[in-house]
């Protein structure tokens, strides 16, 4: 009896080691992908947020990108000694920052996000519309029951 619990607590974990796999492959070709960007991947992740977001606030970055105060701090000041971003005060209130890509950064972002973009396609190409759609319902489902 105990074997055969053993090997259905096995099988129902199926779904999270492939999905750790599939995470850990993921996260693994985006390294590889960005070493040639000369970022590291909290940087790209910044970047990335400012990129799609255009005018994004401190806070709102932090919630997205999920790095410490002080982690994104240092980061935003990098970015902001590249040149590739611009703060600016909200005038309705002082304490909050906003940040905007600079017109280097905007370039920079088009060309890596467009080139990353493209092989990231390429990877969940192997899904089908319904299957990437199905994908993302039952990912959404698995954390929103966590």
């Amino acid at each position: 009896m105990n074997n055969n619990r053993l090997v259905e607590d096995k099988n129902s974990l199926k779904p999270m080691i492939a999905l750790f796999k599939a995470h850990k492959s993921l996260i693994e070709f985006v390294k590889n992908d960005i070493k040639e960007t000369g970022f590291d991947l909290n940087e790209f992740s910044v970047l990335e947020v400012i990129y799609h977001k255009k005018k994004i606030d401190v806070s709102s970055i932090k919630e997205k990108v999920l790095v410490a105060n002080s982690s994104l701090s240092y980061i935003l000041d990098k970015l902001l000694k590249k040149g590739l971003i611009t703060r600016s005060k909200c005038q309705e209130d002082k304490r909050i920052n906003y940040i905007e890509l600079s017109s280097e950064g905007e370039n920079i972002c088009e060309e890596i996000f467009s080139n990353h973009y493209d092989k990231l396609k390429k990877i969940f190409n192997v899904l089908t519309k319904d299957e990437k759609d199905i994908l993302v319902i039952l990912l959404k489902k698995i954390g929103m029951s966590v």
